[in-house]
């Protein structure tokens, strides 16, 4: 498969990454370089080397920025990912392409960024901000990490501690941005086993049927760096 080309990636192949990998390609996008996710995630450059080679292995490209924009397009946040002539100092981070062959190409917000941007104003309206679309700011990984797990203590309604799958669909709009490949949304206050099955599916990586709060801000994190968190008003 060629990076240029950038085909979708056979489903068989993606199941093959392990979720370290997914974790690493996920902060590729950021974009993260080998040393900075390593400081992140408490392992070694070297080690975060390791993944990424897996995956560009298993996923029969060359290129790391590429096998994250393959991860992407399959977890349905297509829409957020730049081509790499877009990303600053992409051609120096983690596996040394350089995409100068790509030209910058704007894409319109679909489904991906409006689950976020949903999600942004849900926390927001848990700190009684007002519910009117807000004015994104980028920030530094702590604050991301931070709004992420205030974000988490609002979906947890029942306060467990965990995001049980009834909570998790509630990431799921049940308008016209809802992901076209489920079924058409239940009316509201009824439970969505679709969106349950999709998030619990993305987030659940020790397998145990529910979300943790680890889990949720490790998977967010990625797409929160990327589009920036509410301004206060």
């Amino acid at each position: 498969m060629s990076d240029g080309a950038l085909a979708a990636a056979p489903e068989a192949a993606l199941r093959r990454l392990t979720e370290n990998e997914k974790v690493c390609l996920r902060r590729r996008l950021v974009p993260q370089t080998a040393k900075e996710m390593a400081l992140d995630l408490g392992i070694s450059p070297h080690a975060v080397e390791k993944r990424l080679k897996m995956a560009r292995t298993k996923l029969g490209v060359s290129s790391s920025l590429a096998a994250a924009r393959l991860l992407a397009e399959s977890e349905g946040y297509q829409p957020l990912v730049p081509h790499p002539s877009e990303l600053v100092g992409a051609g120096s981070s983690a596996d040394g392409s350089d995409g100068a062959a790509d030209r910058p190409v704007r894409r319109p917000l679909a489904r991906g960024m409006m689950m976020i941007a949903a999600f942004a104003l849900l926390a927001m309206l848990a700190q009684d901000m007002p519910s009117t679309a807000p004015t994104m700011r980028k920030v530094d990984m702590n604050e991301a990490a931070t709004f992420l797990r205030d974000a988490f203590r609002a979906e947890d309604t029942d306060r467990s501690g965990d995001l049980d799958p009834r909570e998790l669909s509630a990431l799921e709009p049940r308008d016209a941005a809802r992901d076209a490949t489920l079924p058409p949304a239940p009316p509201a206050g009824q439970a969505d086993p679709a969106a349950e099955r999709k998030w619990l599916a993305k987030m659940d990586r020790n397998d145990d049927g529910r979300v943790g709060e680890a889990e949720y801000v490790d998977y967010m994190l990625p797409w929160i760096l990327w589009q920036g968190i509410p301004t206060p008003r």
